[in-house]
């Protein structure tokens, strides 16, 4: 349970498991031994209220996989910050054995490697992602990477920063022939904890503003 739900996690709340209802954020800001202390979810800015004893699902993506569980609202609490008091979670359910999401998404990426082992000077390309996740990523560009290369990636996320990964390139695809254009697969090496937190939490974040819009 501990390695499942901590402070600071990010999840997603749901009213109920129907594929229509709304889906809300939020974060677990304390836990104690009966109860867990979460961040009030919102909708168009004002806060959502239930009753005593209201049931309701939980989502919380982690790096060992993706978790729905059960939780019922106690009480509210409006200072110093509005926050549910709510059960802790129960009849919790794994929904997904990867343990990295991958999620389509276009940001700016800088890719740095050394043609030759013995090379002075690297070489750098700013290219674009394709998709990512916190095990890795696929990069647009306009040259070959041969395979088994080490990199450098660069990467900024809004809201998250500048991060370094090194990664290690593991498949290399051209989708069309008559175009100087390659899909880079590479998969992350030895990525701390931390960085691929700040992913998941971006990842987490993209894909419930693509719900809210219905894509």
């Amino acid at each position: 349970m501990e390695q499942i739900v901590k402070v600071n996690q990010r999840l997603e709340i749901m009213l109920s498991q129907n594929n229509n209802t709304p889906r809300f954020t939020s974060r677990i800001e304390e836990i104690t031994s009966s109860e867990m202390v979460i961040a009030m979810p919102m909708q168009k800015g004002r806060p959502i209220f239930l009753e005593s004893g209201r049931g309701f699902y939980g989502k919380i993506i982690t790096e060992s996989g993706v978790y729905i569980f059960k939780s019922k609202f106690m009480s509210k609490r409006m200072y110093p910050l509005p926050v549910w008091i709510v059960t802790m979670p129960y009849e919790i359910e794994k929904t997904q054995q990867r343990a990295f999401v991958r999620f389509d998404v276009s940001q700016p990426l800088q890719i740095e490697y050394f043609l030759e082992e013995d090379a002075e000077e690297a070489t750098s390309l700013k290219v674009m992602t394709r998709d990512l996740s916190g095990g890795g990523l696929q990069a647009i560009c306009e040259q070959s990477i041969k395979i088994g290369t080490k990199v450098t990636l660069r990467l900024t996320l809004p809201e998250e920063g500048d991060l370094e990964v090194d990664g290690e390139v593991i498949r290399v695809q051209k989708p069309q022939e008559d175009r100087q254009l390659f899909w880079i697969s590479i998969k992350f090496v030895d990525t701390r904890n931390i960085v691929r937190d700040k992913i998941s939490r971006f990842i987490f974040k993209k894909q419930l503003e693509h719900r809210q819009r219905g894509l």
